[in-house]
């Protein structure tokens, strides 16, 4: 930025000059644009603040703080304000201005702020980087970010222990002991009776990282052929499911059913055939053999007694594969 030398002659007659001048109304000096509003924030390198000095235009300016927190102001030298609120950036550059003025009146209001981000990631409408102010709670930068979308019951807050610690009963540190992690129920955050949940007013800090997750993938199993009502389960709570469960809340076998050559596929998420086993459903349902569990990716074919064994089947390639290839489709339907 370009300025205007200080010579000592002018030094001298701007000294003479606050020496015997009375001070001027405030309103008759240039007011910053309206963008440039007082807000509760901590200033840091980079940020952009408006001076308004009485009687000193050296100084009534904009100006941005340089990377080592400071500003090279005219007369009064270099000023550290990385780290001071307004406020306390007001009574630093008034102290300073005493030397040269009487009875000095500073007002500092905030430009560009740039030093105060939080990491907004995961299952939001709009991830990215947000600026905050002093007191910006969890709630607030939720709805900057556009609100979480597809996400899951979670969100975290991650905090860097060079910055200072998290504080809640669901805080913990990571194993590299270097980040601080507290864990929040999205409902505790977000569905408040009138607004925020209790957790919703949870401070941040800047640099904290603010992760939703997404919503879990569904876990199936799948039954289809000679059934009632082909369909599938999903396994919220279980870990798996008894094929003779999932039969009867399929409406049990249909009167064509091969039961003996029933076939049991499993897919993974990628569409991956893992394994093909041919179990008699008819023996389990007899009381001959015992009951499977299935897990999710599991998908259950009851043949019909009027089409091809189940060997022969399988020892055609392209109708295995086009098989393979509709499991995967039925599962991400």
């Amino acid at each position: 930025m370009n300025r205007k030398p200080i010579t000592c002659l002018r030094l001298l007659v701007l000294c003479c000059v606050a020496a015997l001048l009375s001070p001027v109304p405030l309103s008759a000096q240039k007011e910053p644009a309206k963008t440039a509003e007082r807000a509760p924030i901590v200033l840091g390198p980079d940020d952009s603040i408006h001076v308004l000095a009485l009687n000193c235009e050296e100084i009534s300016k904009e100006w941005r703080i340089g990377q080592t927190g400071d500003v090279n102001f005219p007369l009064i030298g270099r000023i550290r304000l990385a780290g001071l609120t307004l406020e306390e950036a007001e009574q630093v550059i008034s102290k300073q201005l005493k030397r040269y003025l009487k009875d000095p009146q500073v007002t500092v209001y905030a430009g560009e702020v740039r030093s105060s981000p939080v990491t907004v990631a995961g299952a939001v409408d709009k991830p990215g980087r947000y600026q905050i102010s002093s007191g910006s709670t969890l709630f607030a930068v939720l709805i900057q970010a556009g609100g979480p979308k597809n996400s899951g019951s979670t969100v975290t807050v991650k905090r860097s222990l060079a910055r200072g610690n998290l504080t809640g009963p669901n805080v913990r540190i990571d194993g590299g002991g270097e980040f601080a992690l507290a864990e929040f129920d999205m409902k505790t955050v977000l569905d408040g009776p009138e607004g925020p949940g209790s957790n919703g007013n949870f401070k941040l800090e800047p640099f904290d990282i603010v992760t939703v997750a997404p919503a879990a993938a569904g876990r199936f199993v799948h039954i289809t052929g000679e059934v009632t009502r082909p369909s599938h389960v999903e396994l919220v709570t279980q870990e798996s499911v008894s094929l003779m469960k999932l039969i009867a809340m399929a409406g049990g076998l249909t009167r064509t059913a091969s039961a003996s050559k029933t076939m049991i596929i499993h897919v993974t998420d990628d569409g991956v055939q893992t394994s093909t086993s041919v179990v008699d459903v008819k023996k389990i349902m007899d009381g001959k053999s015992k009951d499977l569990d299935l897990t999710a990716g599991d998908v259950v074919m009851v043949p019909t007694s009027k089409t091809k064994t189940v060997t022969t089947m399988l020892t055609a390639t392209a109708i295995t594969a086009g098989l393979t290839a509709a499991i995967y489709s039925l599962i991400h339907y």
